[in-house]
């Protein structure tokens, strides 16, 4: 999940609330996570990644993934008319959903390793999200197929995404 024009956002507020703000996002984003069974990966700049699935194997990963991402943008929702007391501003959120297999596991040097995950389907949800609309959440094909009937979707085609050869047949989550 990674909020939407960020970069205006950090002109018009001071550091302190920049920092304020994105903790509270944080703190209520990791509980739901959690809540979810979920992993989290890690934070970057106004981003966080989190997986589904691991450490421990779950054969309904994708369906978790997809309510968490629901929850968040809920959250959002009655979050934002605080935010735009306090700071003037809201928070819209992009999320991007792929389900398949990534290494997973500490990752780095001698000096400093980190718990992530690797691999394809770490990018091609890397990439939905950047594409993905304000307030939307974009899936992969390999996502839709995981949660059956459990979700809507509109379809909204095949894509080519940065850096990848293949398309790949996205869907909007229908709330």
């Amino acid at each position: 999940a990674d909020v939407v024009a960020f970069t205006p956002l950090t002109e018009r507020l001071s550091p302190e609330e920049v920092v304020s703000l994105l903790n509270e996002l944080f703190t209520v984003m990791t509980e739901l996570v959690f809540r979810h069974g979920g992993t989290v990966d890690k934070f970057v700049g106004d981003c966080v990644m989190a997986v589904f699935g691991a450490p421990t194997a779950q054969a309904d990963h994708a369906r978790r993934a997809l309510d968490c991402a629901e929850d968040m943008m809920r959250w959002l929702s009655t979050a934002n008319p605080g935010w735009e007391e306090r700071y003037g501003a809201t928070v819209q959120l992009a999320i991007g959903v792929h389900s398949g297999e990534a290494i997973v596991g500490n990752i780095g040097s001698e000096r400093r390793m980190e718990y992530t995950a690797i691999g394809d389907v770490v990018n091609v949800a890397a990439r939905l999200e950047a594409i993905a609309r304000p307030m939307q959440i974009l899936v992969s094909s390999a996502t839709k197929e995981a949660v059956g009937e459990s979700h809507e979707f509109a379809e909204i085609g095949e894509r080519v995404l940065s850096g990848r050869q293949d398309p790949v047949e996205l869907w909007e989550v229908r709330s």
